[in-house]
């Protein structure tokens, strides 16, 4: 059994800016004859609180939401995002720390075999350990077609990557109002393959899943259109 996490529990930047959302239910759903166990985001919620981030989160002002050109990290299984002024800060921060010297350009990162290298191998010892908030990143999206430096990016993270047995590891049922309508490409790392669905919960048109799109205008893919993510 697979888990799938998904939900918006709650959104924060580092800048002061932060916003509250409501968590969901454990949810039962089936793909292709399979049952899937969504990851129960209050309930990991709450066992953050002992660390403090909740706290530090309510406490933030829910002020704005983040800037176009910010870098952001969301964790799935949580429904944790943070935002940073650079892409190197946000790819620390979804590795935990293991790259601290990640491309100033998004484009320059997934153009480089070296860097996927490093995001995959952060990824499996990350899972390796098997800590209940270990980041393994799923994908980026980025704000523009053929990532380009000056728009923003949102790194995906999971607890584990995905496999090759065509179901659902991870799903994010709702990109929230910062992240709606707003991805034009992607990649996908830690062996996710990557499908968008037009909107929330997976429902209206939707994508083939792939590891990679430069152009979601210019190679189809609901360029600005995607309202939730599936990684499979």
């Amino acid at each position: 059994m697979k888990h799938v996490g998904g939900s918006l529990a709650f959104q924060a930047c580092l800048t002061g800016r932060a916003a509250l959302g409501n968590g969901e239910a454990i949810m039962q759903t089936s793909m292709s004859g399979r049952s899937k166990r969504a990851i129960a985001v209050g309930t990991l919620a709450t066992a953050m609180a002992g660390g403090g981030l909740l706290a530090t989160a309510s406490a933030a002002s829910a002020d704005t939401a983040p800037a176009d050109n910010d870098h952001c990290v969301t964790n799935v299984a949580t429904g944790q995002m943070r935002c940073y002024d650079t892409f190197p800060q946000a790819i620390s921060a979804a590795t935990g720390g293991q790259i601290t010297d990640a491309p100033q350009s998004p484009a320059a990162a997934v153009a480089s075999r070296s860097f996927e290298q490093r995001i995959n191998a952060a990824g499996r010892q990350a899972a390796s350990t098997a800590a209940p908030l270990a980041t393994v990143t799923l994908s980026i999206e980025y704000d523009w077609n053929y990532y380009q430096t000056t728009a923003g990016s949102n790194t995906y993270t999971g607890t584990s990557g995905c496999d090759s047995d065509g179901s659902v590891e991870w799903m994010k049922n709702n990109l929230g109002d910062s992240w709606n309508d707003r991805i034009s490409s992607f990649k996908g790392y830690n062996g996710c393959q990557v499908r968008h669905f037009e909107h929330e919960n997976g429902a209206g048109t939707y994508t083939t899943p792939v590891g990679q799109n430069p152009s979601m205008m210019d190679h189809g893919g609901l360029n600005n259109q995607a309202s939730s993510i599936h990684w499979i």
